[in-house]
């Protein structure tokens, strides 16, 4: 995986900000995320000859016409860290063009870049769906997860390409494990996303369609390989949250394990966000739903369930629903907590799995229509 980076600083640079802000075409757009703000540019009012077509008045149309630019909160220091975690988004999302499921980036100078805008939220949308739309967004998803750990594979691993697919004769086999119950990936996965949660996935449009896309790769990891060996280096985890983390990040209890991880803790992760869509919370509320908010007690004690192989429990009328579509994101999200990473499904399994079922449900409503037309 190429992993050098080509700074454009000219793009960044000729933003005429104190102009933009002016003109109100300069206005903050997020401000949760840990190192940067997120601020909302007007490409029209930024071009003194912008003329974007003002024909289509579809999503897609407006979110052509702006961008995002990702700065650094004051009170960080511009230091070789905050620069090289800037680096680590901008190199990820460049070598990840080729995915439909990843934001587009189109600048990057020192901590700041130039991205896309992806106006929608994903949480807000998802009490409107029903199972089948609740279905396809969790396929989409895993798409994207499949694309970020297949960035090495032909083609890019895009996830129109069978061949980056781990060859599985079945897909119900492929995410329940074989007879052994471990997984044989066609290639070490080079980029980990490391922090795969709701909060990094936007909605935004492709070709018109509105779908999820991930987003954030500050603290990804670009793995290394063993020179002599060619053996996968490791490397331990960042910023300890229990409610969120695989079991093998916390196996230090409270502090992060220094031991073996891989991809699969991006599979994990991934179960959490099943689990929003499956369940519209987050994960381990409803195992302490009297208390207001996660406090650091609960944490520690989610840490302490986890490494016992506790799972989040899911309400009984999720669990026990009869909805084909719901039960396929419930499987899915179980295998994801499986506690030992090795039998954990891989991101190109899970989403050959969910678009199967989604196929299956898809045809099966067609059929329904069919049947009720005659």
């Amino acid at each position: 995986m190429m992993t050098c980076s080509q700074p454009t600083c000219n793009s960044i640079h000729e933003m005429d900000t104190p102009l933009l802000l002016r003109d109100d075409a300069f206005s903050l757009v997020s401000d949760k995320g840990y190192w940067r703000r997120a601020w909302k540019v007007d490409l029209i009012k930024a071009e003194a000859n912008g003329d974007l077509s003002e024909e289509r008045n579809d999503g897609a149309a407006v979110m052509d016409k702006y961008a995002v630019m990702k700065s650094l909160k004051y009170i960080h220091d511009p230091n070789k860290e905050v620069f090289e975690l800037s680096r680590v988004d901008a190199i990820s999302l460049d070598i990840l063009t080729h995915s439909k499921f990843t934001i587009n980036i189109y600048g990057f100078c020192g901590s700041s870049s130039l991205q896309e805008y992806a106006g929608g939220d994903l949480k807000r949308l998802l009490p409107t769906l029903d199972p089948l739309h609740k279905l396809r967004m969790a396929a989409w998803l895993a798409h994207g997860l499949a694309d970020i750990h297949a960035v090495d594979s032909l083609g890019g691993g895009s996830s129109s390409d069978e061949n980056a697919a781990a060859t599985q004769s079945n897909d119900t086999a492929a995410i329940d494990g074989g007879a052994n119950g471990t997984y044989i990936m066609p290639m070490t996965p080079s980029l980990i996303h490391n922090d795969i949660n709701m909060d990094n996935v936007l909605l935004g449009y492709r070709q018109g369609i509105k779908m999820p896309i991930i987003n954030d790769f500050n603290i990804a990891v670009f793995r290394k390989k063993d020179a002599k060996t060619g053996e996968p280096c490791h490397f331990h985890g960042r910023f300890f949250n229990p409610q969120w983390m695989s079991p093998e990040q916390q196996e230090g209890g409270d502090e992060l394990s220094t031991g073996y991880l891989n991809e699969k803790i991006d599979v994990y992760a991934f179960g959490n966000i099943l689990y929003k869509i499956a369940v519209g919370q987050t994960p381990w509320k409803y195992n302490y739903k009297a208390a207001r908010k996660i406090t650091e007690e609960i944490k520690a004690k989610i840490t302490r369930a986890k490494l016992k192989g506790a799972k989040p429990k899911v309400p009984p009328n999720v669990r026990n629903s009869t909805n084909p579509s719901m039960q396929a994101i419930l499987i899915a999200m179980d295998r994801c907590y499986r506690n030992d990473a090795k039998v954990r499904p891989s991101a190109r399994e899970l989403a050959r799995y969910l678009k199967t079922k989604l196929d299956v449900a898809e045809e099966t409503i067609k059929v329904i229509e069919r049947f009720e037309l005659d």
